[in-house]
């Protein structure tokens, strides 16, 4: 069933107007008529079953809260560099259906991608639309939050109950990420991971006194190692 993201918060038994962002999907995409359900999460993450009432304007009716815990119990931030091509999309996609809470990229010094502010405010337009395209495909009740940051150097880690760093050149003495979460009560978690050139000595000395984990026995693409450690946490959790 289709679910829509939208500003304001509803009410049981009561009509609304949808957001001017998805009539153009409800109409045209869908073919919606009145009478038809969908779903929507009101500005509060709370969910609703809806009633298509009318399309001049587009009008629903809240007939059913949804009461199901799809959110993992821990908000996970995952920390990536720009990946080349079309990279990026994926890990914002997939990690959005995976759980993330947030995404902060950061420029790493091996990043092969170097955006202006211009070029950044575009990329976050993408970017957004991925992710809640991704959360309404995968029956979340939050978007993730999408922002920019400097070199790693710059950034707060303490603010996090847990930091995962997942370096290449360390996979096999790495941690085992589950065998971390069972002796770590946490509620914060930050994941980090590298560009496709890795990370340099430099960056990497950022983290020692955090947890260096292993993803596996084989070293993944910088696009595909964010989605097998976030797959092992899921697990874990649910």
């Amino acid at each position: 069933m289709q679910r829509y993201f939208i500003k304001g918060i509803v009410s049981l038994n009561e009509t609304f107007v949808m957001d001017d962002e998805h009539v153009h999907h409800i109409r045209n995409v869908m073919r919606a008529k009145a009478g038809d359900k969908f779903n929507v999460v009101d500005g509060e993450g709370n969910a609703y079953l809806v009633r298509l009432t009318d399309l001049e304007p587009v009008s629903y009716e809240a007939i059913e809260k949804i009461e199901s815990e799809v959110e993992l119990p821990v908000d996970i931030t995952l920390y990536s560099p720009f990946l080349k091509g079309d990279k990026m999309d994926l890990v914002i996609q997939k990690s959005t259906e995976l759980g993330v809470h947030d995404f902060i990229l950061y420029k790493a010094e091996r990043s092969v991608v170097k955006l202006d502010a211009k070029k950044e405010k575009s990329r976050l337009l993408r970017y957004e639309k991925i992710a809640r395209e991704a959360s309404e495909q995968s029956r979340r009740t939050k978007i993730p939050g999408i922002s920019f940051a400097g070199a790693l150097k710059t950034i707060d880690f303490t603010q996090y109950d847990l930091v995962l760093f997942a370096y290449e050149d360390s996979n096999f003495t790495g941690s085992s990420i589950k065998d971390i979460l069972a002796r770590s009560g946490v509620q914060s978690i930050a994941v980090v991971f590298g560009p496709e050139g890795g990370f340099t000595k430099t960056e990497a000395e950022i983290f020692k006194d955090y947890e260096n984990v292993a993803l596996g026995r084989r070293i993944l693409r910088a696009e595909t190692a964010p989605l097998y450690a976030l797959s092992v946490i899921g697990s874990y959790y649910e």
